[in-house]
């Protein structure tokens, strides 16, 4: 199976209102480009960070149930999504794009029987879409977030700091935007992109040029 681009819808788009307008955008494109949607964790994977500290669990326990908040959050997009369909299999995968739908992927099923991942808050779900897209062989992998890219220093405590264009897979750890673990399960993949999902002519462009305003980490 071959995959043009796997996009993870980050959780924070969930508190946005441009979430719809995007699943849209990206629902229009399913008959041009073979895509894959892995879903974030979003307000589901937050109540699981609560309850872990709330009642101290095992990162074990904490890591499978954000996985399921993975899964949560996909049910929803899923339903928001015109010709979206949940699905569970890499079979499945290449059964709804053949169907003409746009994939959603539950990860719990596979991850459930093999997971390569140590239990660990350093892997989010960016970390997760990066080991999908190796796994679907995606040409490219595009991380939707509420922020432009990685910037130089945190905008929140500094506005004029910098968008940073280009960023090395070797360097991307040391930035807040993405896991601590992402550098080392999105080698491999072509190209990797990370762009604001509340602008949807930001994936229009990125969609139709393989590029926009965002950051590309420089996975080679």
């Amino acid at each position: 199976m071959k995959i043009d681009v796997v996009i993870k819808i980050g959780g924070s788009l969930a508190q946005t209102r441009a979430l719809g307008a995007l699943l849209h955008s990206i629902a229009g494109w399913r008959r041009r480009a073979r895509i894959v949607v892995v879903p974030g964790g979003g307000p589901f994977a937050d109540l699981v960070r609560v309850e872990h500290h709330r009642f101290g669990l095992t990162e074990g326990a904490a890591h499978r149930m954000a996985i399921l908040a993975m899964d949560q959050y996909g049910l929803l997009l899923s339903d928001l999504a015109s010709g979206a369909l949940a699905v569970s299999s890499l079979d499945a995968v290449g059964a709804a794009l053949r169907s003409g739908r746009l994939p959603i992927f539950l990860p719990s099923s596979s991850l459930f029987r093999r997971d390569p991942f140590d239990p660990s808050w350093d892997v989010t779900s960016d970390s997760i879409a990066a080991y999908i897209a190796t796994l679907v062989r995606a040409k490219a992998l595009l991380l939707l977030k509420d922020v432009d890219g990685i910037f130089a220093r945190d905008p929140k405590g500094d506005p004029t700091a910098p968008l940073l264009p280009r960023v090395p897979r070797s360097r991307v750890g040391r930035y807040r935007c993405v896991d601590r673990q992402f550098a080392r399960w999105v080698r491999g993949i072509g190209s990797c992109w990370i762009v604001n999902g509340t602008k949807p002519a930001r994936l229009r462009e990125w969609l139709e040029r393989g590029e926009t305003l965002g950051t590309c980490v420089a996975v080679r």
